[in-house]
């Protein structure tokens, strides 16, 4: 959905907008909504990883071999061996889930700590998308068109938001900086709530992001996806990342695993890098 931008000027008083999502940094307080965005991105992509991991040649193989050993090296009549088949997808299901579960729970700990992780300098950040509407909605987010603008476009312009709105956090973005090559930076915990998706305020998160990574002098930013997200590749590749490598990541043993995309956007040389 195309992003509504305008122009404001100064004094403006924004109250006849009654959906406005404001793209701010990051404020003492906000970790609660931040951990349940960053918790229900990462179990969103339970059923998709279980229908590509069970689609996968090597699922079958282990479906079959399941059974014939249990039929030759035990002698379990066949039609016993056969329910095999729905107890290893049954199985597969839940070590997916309770993969995600574990990866979810290391993110929320990540996200409990924003001002140690993500504060820590000058060179990293984090921001949320904090979406302004009416106490009493009438329809669903997904019925409405939302007005995106950054904190610092507020700022510049001298404008004020009207106070009779119900606020709320539905997006984060953070970055960090490599730990191997100090001129990079790595994007990272870039979610948005499910019903405020395709609104483009994951773009404008991004947007914001980048434009932070060129102030401070970097030279390249990276960042980690998988294949269950794919309206966030092709966000990366709209804005201009490229596909560094492609990895499978284990997610049961060898039976079961997600490939991951490593992107990279690249900027021009700064005069004045960082100092770290």
């Amino acid at each position: 959905m195309r992003v509504c931008h305008i122009k404001l000027t100064l004094g403006f008083v924004i109250g006849s907008m009654n959906h406005l999502v404001v793209i701010r940094y990051y404020k003492p307080g906000d970790e609660l909504f931040c951990r349940e965005i960053v918790k229900e991105g990462t179990m969103s992509t339970v059923n998709a990883a279980f229908v590509s991991g069970l689609t996968r040649e090597i699922t079958f193989q282990t479906m079959v071999l399941t059974s014939a050993m249990m039929f030759i090296f035990l002698g379990v009549p066949f039609s016993v061996c056969f329910w095999s088949v729905p107890v290893v997808i049954i199985l597969m299901y839940v070590f997916i889930w309770l993969g995600h579960t574990f990866k979810a729970l290391e993110m929320t700990n990540d996200v409990s700590n924003i001002p140690r992780v993500y504060m820590s300098s000058e060179y990293t950040g984090f921001w949320v998308a904090e979406v302004h509407e009416p106490y009493f909605m009438t329809r669903e987010p997904n019925q409405v068109k939302y007005t995106i603008i950054t904190e610092r476009e507020l700022k510049d312009n001298n404008i004020e938001i009207a106070e009779h709105h119900v606020k709320k956090i539905v997006g984060t973005v953070a970055i960090t900086r490599s730990k191997f090559c100090t001129d990079t930076a790595w994007l990272r915990r870039m979610a948005v709530t499910t019903k405020y998706q395709r609104k483009g305020i994951a773009s404008v998160l991004v947007d914001e992001a980048l434009r932070f990574c060129k102030d401070k002098g970097y030279s390249a930013v990276e960042l980690v996806t998988s294949e269950c997200h794919d309206a966030a590749r092709e966000l990366y590749l709209k804005k201009g990342f490229d596909l560094k490598q492609m990895y499978h990541k284990p997610l049961v043993g060898t039976v079961v695993s997600v490939q991951m995309y490593d992107f990279i956007f690249r900027i021009k040389p700064s005069e004045n890098p960082p100092s770290f």
